[in-house]
This record gives C-alpha cells, structure tokens and sequence, in this order.
C-alpha cells in the first residue's frame, strides 16, 4: 500500500471517530440528564446531528477502515464519501480534492475493472472535477467571509422607533347622523 493511501486512509478514520465520538458523547450526556424539559430540542438537534453522522462520519470511518485492511470497495466508499464532502465548503472541499488525488494516484489496474472503469472515467474528467471544486471552495470562502463581516460591509441603518400609542384613544365628538332624503318628483 502506498503511503499517501494510508495516510488517507488514517485521516478518514481519525476524522469519522471523531465524528462518532462526539455524536456518541452527546447522545450518552442527554441519556443522563435528568431534566425532560428538553426533549423537543434534542430530538431536533439528535436528528441533524445523525444526519450529519450518516452522511459524513459513519462512511469516512468505514472507508478509512476498509483502506486499511485492502478491501476493494473502501475505494468506492471514499469516492462517494468525497462527493458528499464537497458539499461541505470550505472544509470538506480541500479534503475532498485530496482524496480524489489520492485515489487517482493510487489505484491499481489489478483491481475489479468496474472501479477501474469508474478511475478511468474521474481521471478523464479531472478538469472538470477540479474546477468544479475551485468554484465550491471559492463560493465557501466569498459566503463565509460576507457573513463574518456581514455589520461591517452594511452596517444597520439607525432605526427610530415612533411610540406606540395609548389605548383607549381619546373620545372624540362625532357629529350625528342623519339619514338623507331625496327630492321628490314634483307632482302631475
């Protein structure tokens, strides 16, 4: 095994524990709370969260393993987990393009020819692959910074608050109603 693929295969395990450990840790402190008061929120929170676990962790982890024992598919758990990752910008963007280097420099005719095929595919459209993720990594970093200096681009305009008014409102003299009466058509 290469040193770069293990090196990959390490950082994708590292950071899939990590993710799980701390997924686990919250899970374990909120079973041991004893207050029930916030139930709705950790089941929302507990429900992005494993979300997140699914879609990022769990996979990362799995694949890191299976890199590590030489298990074929690991290869194309880490492709897919690499997608995934590319939607997480800026971050998981520069971790995506690495893994992609990684795989295309790494893999090894020898293997079954579907994911060859697949390598074969990705290595032809490296380009595109690579500019795709420049553009996500650079729409990360412009949305990222406008939000950090979201007050200092435009600052809040001064606001003036009117006062609400005082109920009831003053009596006022309304002047009396009477009904209107029609000219009547002048007699024959």
């Amino acid at each position: 095994m290469k040193l770069r693929l293990k090196i990959l295969a390490w950082c994708h395990v590292v950071f899939g524990g990590v993710g799980l450990a701390v997924f686990g840790t919250l899970v374990v402190a909120y079973g041991l709370a004893n207050d029930r008061a916030y139930d709705d929120e950790f089941a929302w929170m507990a429900g992005g969260l494993g979300l997140l676990t699914l879609a990022y962790f769990l996979p990362s982890f799995l694949g890191g393993i299976g890199l590590l024992r030489g298990i074929p598919w690991a290869r194309a758990v880490i492709w897919i987990e690499s997608a995934v990752l590319a939607l997480a910008v800026p971050v998981g963007t520069v971790i995506c393009a690495v893994s992609l280097w990684v795989l295309l420099t790494t893999w090894d005719t020898t293997e079954a020819p579907t994911y060859t095929q697949i390598e074969r595919f990705v290595q032809n459209s490296l380009r595109s692959i690579v500019l795709i993720l420049v553009a996500l990594f650079i729409l990360g970093v412009i949305l990222g910074l406008g939000y950090i200096f979201r007050d200092v681009i435009a600052p809040p305009p001064h606001q003036e608050l009117t006062p609400m008014p005082t109920f009831p409102p003053p009596q006022v003299d309304r002047p009396e109603f009477t009904m209107p009466e029609l000219p009547r058509a002048p007699a024959q």
